[in-house]
């Protein structure tokens, strides 16, 4: 499927524009909304302004389109698709075939699946501009401003993994700002870190759906966000959000944390300053998780732990109390490399020393 695609798709490549878009929503200024919507074990983000709207991933089916029919959403200045996977890009054939869209970003790479394929017939039946952005291009809509952080180039002669060039977005409201990140991994949130791109946000959308693949607690404390949030699909059989993931957000930000699991569909509005969130649900904010005391945990509990086998989880518990993590280093098979791997999990409670 691989030669057709970059000739089909590149329809129109516009590399290094800045552009300023016409008008396409009836809100109020001067307001941002961010809707992050519910559509189960998938991505979806809408924002909205008085002069566009920009939809960041489709979901799995057509929850996304009516989402939008259902809010009066008539056009779409700007949709992306962040990466092939179904559960992004599985209702963009329903988006594409209902609402005029002006412009697509997607990164180009290839996927084998019926879902991808009809994301590209979609995409080649309708009248959007197609391009696949590089780090740096940004667009403009009024006050809100778009700048892709990730992939530096385009994926279409990619092979690797979809999560790593995974469309990583930055949007800019005034003083307010917030990362959109995808699926993107530990392996995208380094090359971020060393890009020299802005990352400090006002708020961040967890990767992989609060996976322990992503949200690295480098990646965390340089994005330092008032404001973090997840979309996950309630009791999903991937366990996301994992608590780790959560444990890190609490330990390592002073932020508020929530999900569209627990909280249904969020809707974050700012002024350009301040800001505040709704959800469709009661539930509010992402629990705190319980973390693991090596002084009191079970062996079950202990081995929720990288590199803690039950063999391993029975020599802690033979060796408390421990006073700090380093005392892990006397449990055979744990060095320092894998004491520092274990730290990073984020799943134990603090000990004494261990900060």
């Amino acid at each position: 499927m691989k030669s057709p695609l970059r000739p089909a798709l590149i329809l129109v490549v516009v590399l290094g524009l800045f552009l300023v878009a016409t008008p396409a929503t009836g809100l109020e200024p001067p307001l941002l909304e961010i809707h992050c919507i519910d559509v189960g074990q998938g991505e979806a983000v809408l924002l909205r302004t008085e002069t566009a709207a920009i939809l960041v991933d489709a979901g799995i089916d057509g929850t996304v389109a009516a989402y939008l029919n259902d809010r009066g959403v008539q056009r779409l200045d700007l949709a992306v698709a962040t990466h092939a996977h179904a559960d992004h890009i599985g209702g963009f054939p329903a988006i594409l075939e209902q609402f005029q869209v002006d412009r697509i970003w997607y990164n180009g790479q290839t996927h084998t699946t019926r879902t991808f394929e009809r994301f590209l017939d979609a995409l080649l039946e309708s009248s959007a501009i197609y391009q696949e952005p590089l780090r740096g291009e940004q667009i403009r809509f009024g006050e809100l401003i778009i700048t892709v952080l990730h992939p530096e180039r385009s994926a279409a002669d990619y092979s690797g993994h979809l999560h790593d060039k995974n469309i990583v977005l930055r949007a800019d409201f005034g003083n307010f700002s917030i990362l959109i990140t995808g699926d993107a991994e530990v392996h995208a949130e380094k090359d971020l870190l060393v890009s020299g791109m802005p990352l400090a946000a006002t708020v961040l959308q967890l990767g992989h759906h609060g996976s322990r693949t992503s949200s690295s607690k480098a990646f965390l404390k340089a994005v330092s966000p008032e404001l973090v949030f997840y979309q996950a699909g309630r009791e999903n059989r991937y366990g996301h959000p994992h608590g780790e993931v959560l444990l890190r957000v609490h330990r390592y930000l002073q932020a508020r944390l929530y999900g569209t699991d627990t909280g249904g569909t969020l809707v974050i509005t700012s002024d350009g300053s301040s800001w505040e969130i709704s959800t469709s649900r009661t539930a509010g904010e992402t629990a705190r998780p319980l973390c693991i005391d090596l002084n009191t945990a079970t062996i079950a509990e202990l081995s929720r732990l990288i590199h803690v086998s039950e063999t391993r989880a029975r020599q802690i518990m033979e060796r408390r109390p421990f006073r700090s993590r380093e005392d892990l280093l006397d449990i055979p098979g744990i060095g320092s490399g894998r004491l520092q791997e274990i730290e990073e999990q984020g799943l134990i409670c603090p000990l004494p020393g261990a900060e």
